[in-house]
C-alpha cells in the first residue's frame, strides 16, 4: 500500500516528467554589465565612481609607504586609538602592524571562541575595522570577503568605520569575473572559508518610513585604499 509520501513523490514525477532537462551551461555569457575600457586605471576609475555614489570613499595611493601613511591619516581623521584588523599577513601592506603599534593605535584581532557576549561588548567601543579583501567588482564597487583564520567576519560589520586595502590588480571588471577566476581554481579559496560576502557601500536601510540611513545593521562609513 502506498503511503503518503510515496503518492506525494509520485505526484512531483509525473508534474516534471513533460518538462525537458535543464540545457548545459555555455561554454560563455554575455557580460550583463558593459565596460569599454577594462584597463586597471579604467577599472579603478569605475569602481570609484560606483562605491562614491553608494556614499564609500576610494584613496588611490601608490607603493607600500604611501599607503600606511594614508591608513594613519584616516584613522587620525577618525580620532581611533584602537582597531578590529585581520591578521596583517591577509591586509597587502607591509609594516602596517609596525607603524599602527609606533603611532599608538591598539590592535585588537577579535577572537570569539571564549565568552563570545563578553568579546563583543568589548569589541563595540572600537571605532574602525581593518581589512584586505579577496576582490573589487568594478561594475557595482563591491569588495569581495570571506571568512577564514586571520579573517574574520566581526572588523566587516561591527565598527562603525570598515577600513579596506586592495590592490589594484584584485579589481576585476564584473562579479561573473571574479566568480569565474574562482572556479579556474576549483574554488579553493572558498571551499576553504566559512562564510562569502559582497559589500556594496556602507549598511543601509529604508524600512522606517522609506528613509534612508545608513549604518543601521553594520558600517555607517566604507572607505577603500588602492594601493598601486
Amino acid at each position: 500500500m502506498a503511503t503518503s509520501r510515496d503518492k506525494i513523490l509520485n505526484k512531483l514525477r509525473a508534474a516534471r516528467a513533460p518538462f525537458p532537462d535543464a540545457p548545459p551551461r555555455p561554454k560563455a555569457y554575455r557580460p550583463v554589465t558593459r565596460l569599454d575600457d577594462e584597463s586597471p586605471e579604467a577599472l579603478l576609475e569605475r569602481f570609484t565612481e560606483e562605491l562614491v555614489r553608494l556614499n564609500g570613499e576610494v584613496f588611490p595611493v601608490k607603493g607600500q609607504a604611501a599607503a600606511r601613511k594614508k591608513v594613519l591619516e584616516l584613522l587620525a581623521a577618525r580620532e581611533a586609538q584602537s582597531v578590529l584588523a585581520w591578521d596583517f599577513a591577509h591586509i597587502p601592506v607591509e609594516g602596517l602592524e609596525a607603524a599602527l603599534q609606533k603611532a599608538g593605535i591598539s590592535v585588537l584581532v577579535p577572537d570569539l571562541s571564549d565568552d563570545r557576549a563578553g568579546r563583543l561588548q568589548e569589541y563595540e567601543p572600537v571605532p574602525v575595522g581593518l581589512t584586505g579583501a579577496d576582490g573589487a567588482i568594478a561594475a557595482t564597487g563591491s569588495l569581495v570577503v570571506s571568512v577564514a583564520p586571520g579573517k574574520g567576519r566581526i572588523p566587516t560589520v561591527l565598527p562603525r568605520l570598515h577600513l579596506a586595502v586592495i590592490t589594484l590588480d584584485q579589481i576585476v571588471p564584473r562579479l561573473e569575473d571574479w566568480v569565474a577566476q574562482q572556479r579556474a581554481a576549483q574554488f579553493d579559496s572558498i571551499r576553504q572559508s566559512s562564510n562569502l560576502a559582497f559589500i556594496t557601500g556602507p549598511s543601509r536601510t529604508a524600512d522606517i518610513e522609506k528613509n534612508l540611513v545608513l549604518g543601521m545593521h553594520g558600517p555607517e562609513q566604507v572607505q577603500v585604499i588602492v594601493r598601486r
